[in-house]
């Protein structure tokens, strides 16, 4: 292999977790290679929810919040008021202390690989990972380039070929993956007239209800809304379907958004608690690492590829990598995603009995669980984790 080939990091995937791994190590002086199948900008399903933590983090990483992001266009929508539905019944409906901000995943992703390469990472599209080695840090495309770096990190989503050269058992990871299927709902369809009030509103709607172990949304999105279903419902990708069929009906939608919707893999519980292997991490959706109650996973692929990025800096100097990246996913990742799948077994286990026991819920966490969502409080117990935005937003 020629030293132009050779890394301190190569990283499969250029989401936010591959990306924001490649900003820090590069920033920090380390020759990275970034590789993906698709050119960028690229298409890419999410729900595009931004929480609290993490336009915070953002920030904390490339020193722009949320205005400046909603000046560039990065940012879409705002939105200061969430309601939450069973069915067609209003269980919540309430102003947020702080935003929720909304992106195209298709925009905000190439903002992300943009701050990487202006750092002074390299980056490769149309390079399709085919096999990976994590005891020589190597992974080979489908042209049958051979990229090799000191650490290799695994940030290429759910379906993570770099995954396959650790030594786990695929049907565990397999079990707790999901589905999200969605569509886009333009604000001028002139069906959206005689279709339910939610896709006309500029504040965004949860329906559980819908599918078991899941949930339904509607997201503002400027001047279109994202529908979308997401979640366990079964092992057939054809019973989801019917679900989320089910769904447009109930929002009065008419069954052609049905043939346009687009399904894709969520990772939804199946985390794992051992990313790494030799020379290699894994970060983002190819680690599992999604929240297990709403799905929420920009924030986890963000902050994961941060402390994959770290932990490999300190594996450069000599220090133990993979154990510095194990340090950091114990301290502010597997608290969180545990307490939510626990959460998230209580809610859906209750909802088999109706919705008051999730309407007592809502009731009596109050203004806590949309902290908790925000990440001002923990999922464990509700503990505060952070001081949050203040009133102001």
């Amino acid at each position: 292999m020629t030293d132009d080939k050779r890394y301190d990091a190569v990283i499969a995937g250029a989401g936010p977790a591959g990306s924001a791994a490649a900003y820090v190590l590069a920033r920090a002086g380390a020759r990275v290679m970034v590789l993906d199948r698709a050119s960028f900008p690229r298409d890419k399903l999410c729900a595009g929810l931004l929480t609290w933590k993490t336009t915070d983090l953002v920030e904390r990483i490339y020193g722009m919040g949320p205005q400046a992001l909603l000046a560039r266009g990065v940012i879409e929508h705002r939105a200061d008021r969430y309601r939450i539905r069973h069915k067609g019944m209003t269980l919540a409906c309430s102003d947020l202390f702080h935003p929720f901000y909304f992106v195209s995943r298709r925009v905000i992703d190439a903002w992300f690989l943009d701050r990487a390469r202006e750092a002074g990472a390299e980056f490769r599209s149309g390079e399709v990972v085919t096999a990976a080695d994590a005891t020589r840090g190597e992974v080979v495309t489908e042209s049958g380039d051979r990229y090799q770096g000191r650490f290799l990190i695994g940030a290429d989503g759910a379906a993570s070929v770099v995954r396959r050269a650790f030594p786990l058992p695929r049907a565990a990871f397999a079990a707790n993956m999901g589905m999200g299927l969605e569509c886009q709902v333009r604000r001028d369809d002139p069906d959206i007239t005689a279709a339910h009030p939610d896709l006309r509103e500029n504040y965004p709607t949860v329906y559980s209800g819908f599918v078991r172990t899941g949930y339904g949304w509607v997201f503002p999105h400027g001047a279109h809304a994202v529908v979308g279903l997401g979640g366990l419902a079964s092992r057939k990708g054809a019973s989801m379907r019917r679900e989320f069929a089910a769904f447009l009906d109930f929002l009065r939608l008419p069954r052609r958004f049905l043939g346009c919707c687009k399904a894709h893999l969520l990772p939804y519980g199946n985390f794992l608690t051992h990313p790494v292997h030799q020379q290699a991490l894994l970060a983002g959706d190819a680690a599992g690492l999604v929240e297990t109650l709403f799905g929420e996973g920009l924030y986890y692929a963000l902050r994961s590829g941060e402390l994959a990025a770290l932990a490999v800096l300190s594996g450069l100097s000599g220090k133990d990598a993979c154990e510095g990246y194990l340090s950091g996913l114990r301290q502010d990742i597997y608290p969180e995603l545990s307490g939510s799948l626990r959460l998230r077994q209580a809610i859906f286990f209750s909802l088999r009995f109706g919705p008051l026991p999730l309407w007592c819920l809502l009731r009596l966490g109050g203004e806590r669980l949309v902290e908790m969502a925000h990440g001002v409080r923990s999922y464990r117990w509700l503990r505060r984790r952070a001081a949050g935005p203040g009133r102001a937003g």
